[in-house]
């Protein structure tokens, strides 16, 4: 697309001009380059690059302003230093300007529609507060911003069983709010609770799954449960809204106006659709602090091009197939992703005796599955069907310690970990 050309260009253009990292590079556009072509030439972006060149990605006008990811703007509205969640260990700060906040409002309204509550319809919102868990007043802007935009507040960060019941009756108490926006994996929590007690099932229209990966068995007991159609979303906290299921679900429409999206294999060539490899973003209207080609730590999948039923042009990922961070190691050295790992033990091996479980690699052949028991009738033989089919599938050197618990502990951002991978962090 022309302006999707345009944007890019002015992206590198300002990358290469305005940012001591960038400048460093050398690089310089071709006479016949088209700016996809150049694009390419840049070395892909790291976290750990983006920690330790924070000040030299700031462009020149601002670099006496932001010196640190601890910096504060002076003005009401003009620049922010937003941190990721920290889901890897260590928190990285980016800075979003004037314009990429304005683009970010605009795609969260966008992705709204696209799931199927325009902008304000009220919805309710299960999603992390801190300053929830600290008993701290919510500021009297973002009350008022809340109250404009419908927003029912729920916190993910609590799910004892005395918060899921509060959450049941906040949804209970409002039939005529019938749109929900949640961490995937608390929404499937609070799902999962509902079934497990055999409690009366709440009745939406929509769920709006963001933070994490919806496989296929997470959404079916989504849609069983509130009997609700669900909208996989994709984004995060330092490249915002990212891309959005439609109501014809033929994948994830990215939002290209905004960010331009490359899947690529580990030897950073490009994969084709139906391929799956990590997915690298250039942010377009964020001139302040250039993010070009960014690892963001996820694996994603082409769809097969072709227009959308919906009728909308943008580019479309098939699927997401979680976080790099989160695939493991087989003893051949074989990676698998946690899409696959959660169906394992999901549906290939559920006899719904297990609430909730971790599969975590703690070194080249060591494994620890945790698991949260729900009827001890069984258990013991499922477990051993669990152990053996790991080893089947992971090699036959591969240890697997089994490890009773009464809850999974969630990662520093608040949300729950189900793969996790101590080798890849």
């Amino acid at each position: 697309m022309f302006a999707v050309e345009t944007r890019l260009s002015r992206l590198l253009a300002a990358a290469t001009a305005q940012s001591t990292h960038y400048r460093k590079l050398g690089l310089i556009r071709n006479p016949n380059e088209n700016a996809a072509q150049f694009l390419r030439r840049f070395p892909i972006l790291t976290r750990e690059q983006i920690r330790d060149d924070f000040a030299e990605l700031v462009i020149d006008r601002l670099r006496t302003h932001i010196t640190s990811p601890a910096s504060v703007a002076s003005g009401g509205y003009d620049w922010l230093v937003v941190k990721t969640g920290g889901t890897t260990g260590t928190p990285t700060g980016v800075v979003h300007d004037a314009e990429f906040r304005d683009w970010g409002r605009t795609t969260r309204i966008f992705a709204q529609q696209l799931c199927g509550f325009s902008l304000g319809t009220p919805y309710f919102r299960l999603w992390g507060s801190e300053q929830d868990l600290r008993h701290q007043e919510e500021k009297l802007d973002r009350r008022v911003l809340r109250n404009l935009l419908g927003e029912i507040p729920m916190n993910a960060f609590r799910a004892k069983e005395s918060e899921l019941r509060q959450h049941l009756r906040m949804i209970e108490r409002r039939p005529e709010v019938r749109h929900l926006m949640a961490y995937v994996d608390a929404a499937v929590s609070l799902a999962t609770f509902v079934e497990d007690r055999k409690l009366p099932k709440p009745r939406l229209k929509t769920i709006m799954a963001c933070a994490g990966t919806v496989t296929e068995e997470w959404r079916r007991i989504l849609e069983r449960t509130f009997q609700a159609e669900v909208f996989d979303k994709y984004g995060s906290r330092e490249c915002s809204d990212i891309a959005c299921e439609c109501s014809s679900h033929k994948g994830l429409h990215v939002f290209a106006p905004n960010v331009y999206l490359e899947v690529v294999d580990d030897a950073g060539q490009e994969c084709p659709p139906g391929k799956p490899g990590r997915i690298l973003v250039t942010l377009l209207n964020n001139l302040s602090f250039p993010m070009v080609r960014y690892q963001i730590g996820d694996m994603g999948v082409w769809a097969e091009p072709g227009a959308c039923p919906c009728g909308l042009a943008f580019p479309r990922l098939a699927n997401l197939q979680g976080r790099e961070d989160d695939m493991l190691a087989t003893e051949d050295g074989t990676l698998l992703t946690s899409v696959f790992i959660r169906h394992f033990v999901g549906v290939s091996l559920n006899r719904q005796l297990i609430r909730e479980w971790q599969f975590e690699q703690i070194g080249p052949r060591d494994f620890v599955f945790r698991y949260v028991p729900l009827k001890p009738d069984g258990l013991e033989d499922n477990l051993r069907q669990i152990q053996s089919s790991f080893v089947a599938a992971l090699g036959a050197s591969t240890r697997i310690q089994l490890e009773p618990v009464t809850a999974i502990a969630p990662s520093p951002s608040g949300k729950t970990q189900w793969i996790r991978n101590n080798l890849r962090r």
